[in-house]
């Protein structure tokens, strides 16, 4: 979804974004991810086994996106990394809820959020096998946690959530992943944690996508509110 400072977004950044299909090397873009089955604690309440589900992000300006996915391609194994850098909210949002409770309740709370700064700022691992750059509270984080929570409140009630997406989160970007070599972690850990400098950004919206075998396929956008002019 980066190193020093920040370039303030283009005027046209944001509609840019919201109205092209991402691709790969473009906002966001398509994951190969791996074929693992996953938990329980990732399965959401669904109608039906095979019902598809979907995947909830936070889009922030190109320049602090490009920086951050530029910190990723030099980490991430490059034959599993088909996905730009992200701030994933909510990871398997089912089909089924998606024109009655999901869509409404993202338009809602992006037509009452105005674009907020953010700074990716601290390096951290990520388990055994990764790494990544987490963003303060104090640096939009709470921010993030907000929104989450906003989101969340009305879909964990409903009781359709999994429990991964039920629960709290932080706000990061991973930045390496499924290395098996720990020592190899450490040492990129230990690299990132010494060259990496905070990089400012501006979250814009949400981003919504299917998930596809496999694959991240662009739904839509969501825009955050406009300030008002005086």
């Amino acid at each position: 979804m980066a190193q020093s400072s920040s370039a303030a977004p283009q005027n046209n950044t944001v509609e840019r974004l919201f109205q092209q299909t991402p691709t790969a090397g473009n906002h966001n873009a398509d994951i190969n991810a791996s074929r693992r089955v996953p938990s329980p604690s990732q399965q959401p309440r669904r109608e039906t086994e095979n019902e598809p589900v979907y995947i909830l992000t936070l889009l922030t300006d190109q320049a602090h996106h490009d920086r951050m996915t530029a910190l990723r391609k030099i980490y991430f194994p490059r034959k599993l990394n088909k996905l730009d850098a992200h701030l994933t909210l909510f990871h398997v949002l089912p089909e089924s809820k998606l024109e009655s409770s999901i869509i409404p309740v993202i338009e809602q709370v992006a037509s009452q959020t105005m674009p907020f700064s953010i700074t990716a700022r601290t390096p951290g691992q990520l388990g055994k096998h990764g790494m990544g750059v987490f963003i303060p509270r104090n640096a939009g984080g709470d921010q993030i946690r907000e929104l989450h929570s906003a989101l969340q409140e009305p879909w964990k009630r409903a009781g359709w959530l999994s429990v991964q997406d039920a629960g709290g989160m932080k706000a990061h970007y991973t930045i390496m992943n499924k290395i098996d070599d720990e020592t190899e972690v450490q040492k990129a850990f230990d690299e990132v944690r010494m060259t990496f400098r905070a990089d400012e950004g501006r979250g814009e919206g949400f981003g919504l996508w299917r998930y596809d075998r496999g694959w991240w396929r662009w739904v839509r956008g969501f825009r955050f509110a406009e300030a008002k002019p005086e």
